[in-house]
């Protein structure tokens, strides 16, 4: 049978309040009264019910979430797991404020962040873009007591209390290492990347060229960036095939490859150009059942977007401390799999 505080209070010999001050860290209680209610507690194995208290509570814990740019439909996805989530632990008065940004620039980052410093909010979840304008405030949110981690992409000199994600050099390799496969004898690749602004992506681009300069049979042609939107993909694979007639393959490492397939059709070019890209969205699923592209590589958006929500419900609500580092595992998929 578990202690109750009011038994501690009585072995104490305090008030049920001065017990609560003590477990809760408000001030107002002598040095020495203190120490005898931690040590009866300690000695008696006290644990809190902080769900019970959750359960009661009347005030709001307010997380906010900042996601990228919702013309990708991997966000959607994320979305999907964050409602889950969401009607999950709602029971606990969780207010969640998703923030959904509309470019890939820094300084609209900066102002939603700036933005939720007016909600004070209790837990932050940011997909951090590698500028210090952004670093400096998510650093400012966890100064002031506010449980900031991070998911999908990391930033350097910020450090979180969690990262959601995966290991993006590893999905870089493994899309490398099936260019081999399809690929045997080598071939010149065209590479899209969504920012350069975002460690994911640098991260997927390194380990894509450390794994294809082991061969040696491999030239990486040139990279682009398309932040993720079809219409620029579409531009940089037009010019791709333009330029380079001996194109072997195009590789995505984000969002885009719809844009990426129209080039492809209109150009219609005698050699089958082999394309990989990431993130299992409706587009990207369709043309993997028509044969345009021949793997994604996947990383679990709706799993995260709920890990999300429930990192951050331990955290604020449970009081547990997160694991550094929570790893979405690499998975490939191809058309035999959806």
């Amino acid at each position: 049978m578990s202690v109750t505080m009011k038994q501690i209070a009585e072995l104490a010999g305090v008030s049920r309040a001065t017990v609560d001050k003590v477990l809760n860290g408000r001030p107002g209680v002598k040095p020495a009264t203190k120490e005898k209610i931690l040590q009866i507690t300690k000695a008696l194995h006290y644990e809190p019910n902080i769900l019970g208290k959750a359960l009661v509570s009347t005030e709001p814990i307010k997380i906010g979430i900042i996601l990228t740019p919702a013309y990708n439909p991997f966000i959607g996805e994320m979305l999907a797991g964050i409602e889950q989530a969401e009607k999950e632990f709602s029971v606990f008065n969780l207010q969640i404020l998703t923030r959904t940004l509309t470019t890939l620039e820094p300084e609209e980052q900066a102002d939603v962040l700036r933005d939720l410093q007016k909600e004070h909010i209790a837990g932050l979840a940011v997909f951090p873009l590698d500028d210090s304008r952004v670093k400096d405030l998510a650093k400012a949110f966890a100064a002031d007591g506010t449980a900031v981690i991070t998911f999908n992409s990391r930033a350097e000199d910020l450090e979180s209390l969690c990262f959601i994600g995966q290991d993006h050099k590893k999905g870089g390799a493994v899309a490398a290492g099936l260019f081999e496969k399809m690929l045997p004898d080598g071939g010149e690749i065209g590479v899209i990347i969504s920012s350069r602004a975002l460690s994911c992506h640098k991260d997927r681009l390194s380990g894509f060229e450390s794994r294809l300069q082991k061969t040696g049979a491999f030239r990486i042609l040139e990279v682009e960036e398309n932040e993720d939107q079809p219409n620029r993909a579409l531009a940089i694979t037009e010019a791709y095939l333009k330029r380079y007639p001996a194109l072997s393959g195009i590789y995505l490492t984000g969002g885009g490859i719809a844009g990426c397939a129209e080039a492809l059709a209109a150009a219609n070019p005698t050699k089958r150009i082999a394309c990989i890209c990431h993130d299992v969205t409706p587009e990207a699923q369709s043309l993997l059942r028509t044969g345009v592209l021949d793997f994604i590589i996947d990383q679990s958006p709706k799993l995260q977007g709920y890990q999300i929500v429930k990192t951050l419900f331990e955290i604020l609500i449970k009081r547990q401390t997160p694991p550094p580092w929570i790893e979405i595992p690499v998975g490939i998929v191809t058309a035999e799999s959806l």
